[in-house]
C-alpha cells in the first residue's frame, strides 16, 4: 500500500511507502486502510478473521494441528471455520466495494489514486481466496487425524528413536531445518509441498515424513498416509503375528521370534542362515541333520544319497558313481581292466592304476579333442587381438620403398607373361624394372633398367635371361589350320602339317622354339598340350616351312610320343613361353594391392604424389643365402647399398624424404645343404646388416618390417624336418618386426616356379597380410601347427587358426589339383630318420587335426607339414572369405599354356584363405 500522510515526524507529501517498518505487532494494534468503503484503522485479529490468503496459515494453528492431544479441537474449529467461510466471504465481498468506493475519495492527490488502488484491488483477490483456505485446512486437518494413527502404530513397533514434532512448511522451511543438524529421532510431517533443500533431497510433496537418524535428515515419502502394507523407509523391522522381519542388523535381513531368537537371515554377502537342518530346495533336500557319519548329504525326494560329506571330512558318493570331479582333478572308474584313472583340466592322464591308458593303447575321447579345441580358439583369438607392432617403421615418407631380397622365387623367373602392365595407383620404381639392369651373380652394381634412375611407374615387364633386356612380346599369335595332318618321323619326334596355304608358320616361329597345340580329340589329344604335376607335352621345332614343323616331343621332366592323324580340325597352335626368363613380379602385385587397401583404410585419394610407395629388388636367382650375404661370393650384397643410395639420391632431387619400410625375403630353393642352426644364423646376420647399412643412408631411426614368404612347394628342399622353411618360421616369431604373411604352394606354378597368376596369387596374400600389421598396426600368426601329442598310434595337432574353423581343400600342384590322403603331413623317428607311415588325417574341431599312425612309436617323433615328401604342398587352410583385387588372366596366343586356361577362374578375383605353413615340431613319447 502506499500513499502520503502527515504526522508528527513525517512531512506532508511523504510516501506511506517510505514509513519504518513496525518490528511487534500486537493483536490491539491499528492497521491503516480502508474498510467498508472508508478509510479506517482496523485490529489485525479482525482482518485474520475476515479471511487470509490460502497460501497463510497461522504456525500456532498448524502446530496445534499436528498435535494428537489438540486435533480434535482443531478438527472442530475447522468445521465451524468451514461453515462460517461463506458468510466471511461476502464480508470480504462488501469490505471490497466500500474499499473501492473510500479510496476515491481518500487519494487527494492524484498522482497515488491508481497506486492506492492497484493495492486495494490485491488486497481484494486474496481476501475472496479465504473461504478456500478454510476448506483445505479442513481436509489437511482430516489427513492428519488419519496420519496420526498410523504415525502411532509405526512409533509403537520400531525400536528405533522416534519423535513426533508436527508439521513442516517445505516451501518456506518452517520450522527452520538444517542439512545435518537435528536431534536424533525428531520427526516432521510436510504440511506444505515445496523444495527446500535439505540434506541433498529438494523435493517434498504433502504427508512426506522428516525424519532426523544418524546425522542427517531423511525423506520418509508419504508416510504420513495410513497403508496397511506401508514401507517406511529406514524403518528396522516389522511385526506381524509375533514375527519380526528385521533389516536392521549385521543381517541383511532377518526373521526373528519375538524374543529375537533368528529363524532364518540373509547377510551382507548373500549367505543363507537358518535354524533349521534341513533346506528343501524343489525336489531336492540339502540335510545336516544326518546321522552322525555325514556332515552335510544331498538328498533326492525318495531320500537317495546324490553325495555327501562324511564326518572326517572326505567326499563320498554312491556306489553306483563313475566319477568324481574335485577341482582340477577327475578320478575315473574306468571300464577298461578295473582300475581308477585320474586326469588333469586337460585331460592329461596322472593316474592309471590299470595301466591302459598309460601304455597308450587307446587314442584321444571326443571329450578331449573337445576340450583342447575350445582352448586353442580361446588361444587364437587372443593372438589376434593382441596389440600389434608400433614401433618399426611405416609408409611415411615422401619415398618410402619396400627392397624385395631372395632368389628366383621373388622375382619373377618364367612368370610369362608379365600381367600388371599398367600402374593402377601411383606406385614407381627407379628406372624401367625394380629389378634393375643386370641381376645376375656378378659382380655388376645395381643400375636402373634403362639407364634413367628418375621415378618410373610400377609395371611388370619381361625379361631375357641372357641379355637382360626388356621383351616386347607381340600381339597374341594363334595359327588356326584348316585341317592339320599328323605324323611321327621317329620315337619322341612329331610333324604337323597343313594344306592350308593361308598358314605361314616361318612368319611368327622360329627353329628352337617351344610351342603348344590344342584342339585334337580322341586318341590324338595326346598332342594337346597338357598339365599334370608340371606343363607337359609340347614341342620344340627342329625344321620349319611355311606349310610344316617338325618338333621334339618335350615336356619338362619327361618326353612323350605323338600320335599320328589326318585331316583333323579345329586344331590351334601357339607359342609356349616357357624359357628361362623373367616376368611377373609377386612383388608388384603385393605394393599394388597393399597401396589400395592403404589408401581404401585412410580414406585418401587414388594418387597421392606428395608420398609415394616405391619398390626396388637385389633378388639373385639360383643363391643360397650364404652367397647372399655381406662379403661373400661376388659381394651381390652391395647392391642393396647401391640401390638405397639411388633412391636417396631422387628423392633429395625431388625434395622429398625418403625410407625403407620394408624388407621382402623369399629365398631356400637352392639351400641343399645347409642345417637349421646354420641357416638361422646367417638370416639373424643377413637382416641385420641390411638394417645397419641402409638405415644411416636414409637417414631413418625406426627399422623396418621384415616380411618372409618362407620356402614351400617344389623347391622346398628336403634337409632335416623342413629346417630351412622352421628357421625362416622361428626367426620371424622371434624379432620384433617381423612376420610371415603366406607362404606359396598354393599357387599355379611350373614346378616349383609360380606362373603368372600365381606370382599375383601370392602378392594378394602378402599384401593382405602386410596391411594388417603396417597399416593397422594389428597382431598376426599365420595358420600354423603349435602343439602335438602322442597317444598309442594317434597324434593330436593343435593348430593357431587365425579365421576358424581350418578346412581340407585340394590344392594346385603344377597344373593340376591334388587331395592327398594324409593330407600334406608326415612322421618321422627322430632317431633313426625312419618314415612312419600316416595312414588317416582328419580335422576333428576348428583347431585340431588328428593322425592316425601305421605303428606305434618307440622314440620321439618329428610331425611335418609340406615337406619335400610331398612337394612342399599340402591341403590345409582356414576360413579367411577375402579375394584379392586382381583377377586371374589367361588369353590365348600369349605364350601362356593350355593348361591354365580354367575358365572357372578366368576373370575372377583370387580367393585368399589362409593356408598352413610349411613347419615341423618334435613330439616326445
Amino acid at each position: 500500500m502506499s500513499g502520503t500522510n502527515s504526522t508528527a515526524t513525517t512531512q506532508s507529501g511523504t510516501p506511506i511507502s517510505s514509513l519504518p517498518e513496525a518490528q511487534d505487532v500486537a493483536a490491539t494494534d491499528g492497521v491503516l486502510g480502508v474498510f467498508g468503503g472508508k478509510a479506517q484503522i482496523a485490529k489485525p485479529a479482525d482482518i485474520v478473521d475476515a479471511g487470509m490468503p490460502t497460501d497463510v496459515v497461522r504456525t500456532t494453528d498448524l502446530n496445534a494441528a499436528l498435535s494428537s492431544s489438540a486435533l480434535n479441537q482443531y478438527v472442530t474449529q475447522a468445521a465451524t471455520s468451514a461453515a462460517s467461510s461463506n458468510a466471511s466471504a461476502d464480508r470480504s465481498e462488501t469490505a471490497a466495494g466500500a474499499s473501492a468506493a473510500s479510496s476515491a475519495l481518500a487519494a487527494q492527490t492524484g498522482a497515488q489514486v491508481a497506486t492506492i488502488a492497484s493495492g486495494v484491488s490485491a488486497d481484494v483477490q486474496r481476501v475472496t481466496a479465504s473461504a478456500d483456505s478454510a476448506q483445505a485446512v479442513v481436509a489437511g486437518a482430516a489427513d492428519m487425524f488419519a496420519q496420526s494413527n498410523a504415525l502411532a502404530s509405526m512409533i509403537v513397533n520400531n525400536p528405533e528413536k522416534f519423535t513426533n514434532l508436527g508439521g513442516w512448511d517445505a516451501s518456506q522451511n518452517k520450522p527452520a531445518l538444517t542439512s545435518s543438524v537435528g536431534t536424533e529421532g525428531d520427526y516432521y510431517t510436510v504440511s506444505v509441498a515445496g523444495n527446500t533443500s535439505l540434506d541433498g533431497m529438494t523435493e517434498w510433496g504433502l504427508l512426506d515424513g522428516v525424519w532426523f537418524h544418524n546425522g542427517v535428515w531423511n525423506k520418509l515419502e508419504k508416510a504420513g498416509y495410513p497403508s496397511v502394507a506401508q514401507t517406511f523407509q529406514g524403518l528396522s523391522g516389522i511385526i506381524a503375528d509375533q514375527i519380526i522381519l528385521n533389516s536392521r542388523t549385521d543381517k541383511a535381513l532377518s526373521i526373528r521370534d519375538i524374543l529375537g531368537n533368528i529363524l532364518y537371515c540373509i547377510d551382507q554377502l548373500g549367505n543363507i542362515q537358518t535354524a533349521g537342518k534341513s533346506l528343501l530346495l524343489g525336489s531336492t533336500m540339502f540335510d545336516c541333520d544326518a546321522p552322525t557319519a555325514w556332515l552335510f548329504r544331498e538328498r533326492d525326494a525318495l531320500g537317495n544319497i546324490a553325495w555327501g560329506v562324511r564326518a572326517d571330512g572326505s567326499p563320498a558318493f554312491p556306489a553306483g558313481a563313475a566319477r568324481a570331479d574335485l577341482g582340477p582333478v577327475s578320478v575315473t572308474i574306468d571300464a577298461y581292466p578295473d582300475g581308477i584313472r585320474v586326469k588333469d583340466p586337460m585331460g592329461f592322464v596322472l593316474l592309471d592304476t590299470s595301466e591302459y591308458w598309460v601304455a597308450g593303447n587307446v587314442g584321444f575321447s571326443d571329450d578331449e579333442i573337445e576340450q583342447r579345441d575350445r582352448l586353442q580358439l580361446a588361444q587364437s583369438a587372443a593372438t589376434m587381438a593382441a596389440d600389434g607392432n608400433l614401433k618399426n617403421a611405416g609408409p611415411v615418407w615422401g619415398y618410402s620403398f619396400s627392397l624385395a631380397t631372395g632368389q628366383s622365387e621373388m622375382m619373377g623367373y618364367v612368370a610369362i607373361p608379365a600381367l600388371s602392365i599398367t600402374q593402377p595407383l601411383d606406385n614407381i620404381t627407379f628406372g624401367l624394372d625394380p629389378r634393375g639392369a643386370k641381376f645376375g651373380n656378378d659382380t655388376n652394381p645395381w643400375a636402373p633398367q634403362g639407364g634413367d634412375p628418375s621415378p618410373k611407374p610400377l609395371v611388370a615387364v619381361n625379361v631375357n635371361q641372357d641379355t637382360y633386356e626388356i621383351m616386347d612380346i607381340a600381339t597374341p599369335v594363334i595359327y588356326k589350320p584348316a585341317t592339320v595332318d599328323v605324323t611321327v618321323p621317329e620315337a619322341l619326334y612329331i610333324q604337323i602339317s597343313t594344306t592350308d596355304t593361308s598358314i605361314d608358320f616361318t612368319k611368327n616361329f622360329i627353329v628352337g622354339q617351344d610351342i603348344q597345340c590344342s584342339g585334337f580329340t580322341g586318341a590324338a589329344a595326346t598332342n594337346n598340350q597338357t598339365g599334370g604335376l608340371w606343363y607337359s607335352n609340347y614341342i620344340k621345332i627342329t625344321a620349319l616351312t611355311a606349310q610344316s614343323i617338325t618338333g621334339y616331343c618335350d615336356g619338362v621332366w619327361y618326353k612323350w610320343n605323338a600320335v599320328a592323324v589326318s585331316g583333323a580340325t579345329g586344331v590351334h597352335i601357339t607359342p609356349l613361353r616357357i624359357t628361362r626368363d623373367f616376368g611377373e613380379q609377386q612383388s608388384i602385385s603385393a605394393l599394388n594391392y597393399f597401396r589400395q587397401l592403404q589408401l581404401n583404410y585412410h580414406q585418401m585419394q587414388p594418387a597421392d604424389t606428395t608420398r609415394q610407395l616405391a619398390l626396388v629388388s637385389t633378388c639373385v636367382s639360383g643363391m643360397p643365402l650364404w652367397n647372399l650375404s655381406k662379403g661373400n661370393d661376388q659381394n651381390v650384397y652391395e647392391r642393396n647399398l647401391q640401390v638405397a643410395q639411388i633412391v636417396k639420391q631422387q628423392a633429395d632431387a625431388a625434395g622429398k624424404t625418403c625410407g625403407l619400410f620394408l624388407i621382402e625375403f623369399c629365398q631356400g630353393g637352392s639351400e641343399t645343404t645347409t642345417n637349421y642352426d646354420t641357416y638361422g644364423a646367417l638370416l639373424e646376420a643377413y637382416f641385420a646388416d641390411i638394417k645397419a647399412d641402409l638405415m644411416p643412408i636414409t637417414g631413418q631411426t625406426a627399422e623396418p618390417f621384415i616380411e618372409i614368404v618362407p620356402i614351400s612347394g617344389m623347391n622346398l628342399p628336403n634337409i632335416g624336418f623342413n629346417d630351412i622353411c622352421r628357421a625362416q618360421v622361428d626367426y620371424a616369431f622371434r624379432t620384433p618386426g617381423a612376420f610371415v604373411p603366406t607362404v606359396g604352394y598354393p599357387a599355379i606354378d611350373y614346378g616349383g616356379h609360380y606362373s603368372s597368376n600365381g606370382e599375383r596369387y601370392v602378392g594378394a596374400m602378402r599384401a593382405k597380410v602386410r596391411h594388417r600389421v603396417i597399416n593397422q598396426r594389428l597382431n598376426w600368426k599365420p595358420l600354423i601347427m603349435e602343439t602335438a601329442e602322442i597317444k598309442g598310434q594317434e597324434v593330436l595337432i593343435g593348430c593357431h587358426v587365425p579365421y576358424p574353423p581350418m578346412v581340407a581343400v585340394e590344392t594346385w600342384r603344377g597344373q593340376e589339383q591334388i587331395m592327398e590322403s594324409d593330407k600334406g603331413f608326415g612322421a618321422y623317428d627322430s632317431v633313426t630318420g625312419a618314415t612312419i607311415p600316416v595312414t588317416a588325417a582328419e580335422i576333428v574341431g576348428a583347431t585340431q587335426i588328428k593322425l592316425t599312425l601305421g605303428q606305434k612309436p618307440v622314440n620321439p617323433i618329428w610331425i611335418t607339414y609340406g615337406d619335400a615328401n610331398h612337394n612342399g604342398t599340402g591341403n590345409i587352410y582356414d576360413s579367411d572369405p577375402a579375394t584379392s583385387s586382381d583377377v586371374y588372366e589367361w588369353w590365348e596366343g600369349s605364350g601362356a599354356p593350355y593348361s591354365e586356361n580354367l575358365p572357372d577362374l578366368i576373370g575372377k578375383n583370387y580367393p585368399l584363405p589362409n593356408p598352413m605353413i610349411n613347419y615341423g615340431l618334435l613330439v616326445q613319447i
